[in-house]
């Protein structure tokens, strides 16, 4: 009887810590699949953080080469500021005009026109600075004012407050002698 007991208490244990397996394993599981829909969700987000990040550097190159080009016309560089001005094209190219909200046949217009612009050697610069600071101000204006900014919100950080320790002392003010 002893043996039976034995036999019969050894398999009651044994369901009972397979049960318990069982369970933790499921719940395990089920906590895996919920941190890896997270992580997954999170890695969506940074591609398209990501993807913008990328459309506003393209921006960003396309008007510092142009803001380069009126900077080497104005100093009479003019192999210069024809390349800077191909290095503008570039980055417009690879711009995503609807991720910024930007009509797409005026970014292709202005992208003609800055490919079909020439600087030649000049004396009066005025003409062919005006057109590079035109081209500026169109790029620029082709961004909508309404909406999320163009620029990337810096992380909110709390100001540092200096403890009493660093903070300088207070000049003494000198008193002034009253007069009855």
């Amino acid at each position: 009887m002893n043996k039976q007991k034995a036999i019969a208490l050894i398999v009651i244990v044994f369901v009972v810590l397979s049960g318990l397996y069982l369970g933790g394993f499921l719940h395990g599981r089920s906590r895996v699949t919920t941190q890896r829909d997270q992580c997954l969700q999170q890695l969506k987000d940074f591609e398209a953080r990501l993807a913008g990040a990328e459309n506003q550097a393209h921006f960003f190159k396309a008007r510092i080469a142009l803001y380069q080009t009126a900077f080497d016309l104005d100093q009479r560089n003019f192999g210069l500021a024809n390349a800077h001005l191909r290095e503008a094209d570039e980055p417009l190219a690879k711009l995503n005009p609807e991720a910024l909200r930007i009509d797409r046949p005026t970014l292709d217009a202005l992208r003609q026109e800055i490919a079909k612009t020439n600087i030649q050697v000049a004396i009066d610069l005025e003409v062919q600075r005006n057109q590079i600071l035109n081209f500026e101000r169109r790029l620029d204006s082709l961004i909508p004012r309404s909406g999320p900014s163009l620029l990337p919100t810096a992380p909110s950080v709390p100001p540092m407050t200096p403890s009493p320790a660093s903070a300088p002392p207070t000049p003494a003010t000198p008193e002034t002698p009253e007069n009855p």
